[in-house]
């Protein structure tokens, strides 16, 4: 496996790749079983497999709690921190890294996009896309129903209000909401 991830990440990386590639259809159908055996186990059993976890996710820290229906891309491209809590029905579209720091707290049905479809409209005929990385800082609360998209940082502490559309930075402190998301106030 550790083969595919390289392949799938160099053909990933700062360029523009075909989704349809075998290789990366590959990689997202073993995560696609890994996320499902996992939501399946928590719905039927209770319990929080760390263990599918670990498999899953290039590194996660101490006391996960993910709740289902958990789904994302590869997982190979996900890294949490300590005492992570995603709420029910997260999607991580991890084509570029998700970096979650420690202590998030990520609400119901929220989104983290890394590809976007290429401006061209002859290219998306083809399904190339572009990739950027995400990365939530530390103790970073995000309301229901976000959605973060590529190339955006989120800072330490920052508050992200129910719904919003985060298309850029959030500065450390901040609290943003909206679509796109605007900072109302810098929490001091």
């Amino acid at each position: 496996m550790k083969q595919t991830i390289e392949e799938v990440n160099q053909l990933i990386n700062n360029q523009e790749f075909d989704v349809r590639d075998s290789r990366i259809m590959t990689a997202h159908q073993k995560a696609f079983n890994l996320c499902f055996k996992y939501n399946q186990q928590v719905d039927q059993n209770h319990g929080y497999n760390l263990e599918l976890l670990t498999t899953l996710f290039h590194q996660i820290g101490t006391d996960p709690y993910i709740e289902p229906d958990f789904h994302c891309q590869f997982g190979f491209n996900i890294t949490m921190g300590n005492e992570v809590f995603l709420n029910h029905d997260c999607t991580l579209m991890d084509y570029a890294p998700i970096t979650i720091g420690n202590q998030a707290n990520i609400a119901p049905k929220v989104g983290m996009y890394t590809a976007q479809p290429a401006l061209d409209p002859q290219k998306r005929e083809h399904h190339i896309m572009t990739a950027r990385p995400i990365t939530i800082k530390n103790n970073v609360w995000i309301g229901g129903n976000v959605c973060i998209l590529g190339g955006v940082t989120i800072g330490n502490n920052a508050i992200i209000g129910a719904g919003s559309v985060v298309d850029h930075d959030v500065p450390d402190n901040a609290v943003v909401v909206g679509n796109p998301a605007k900072v109302i106030r810098i929490i001091q």
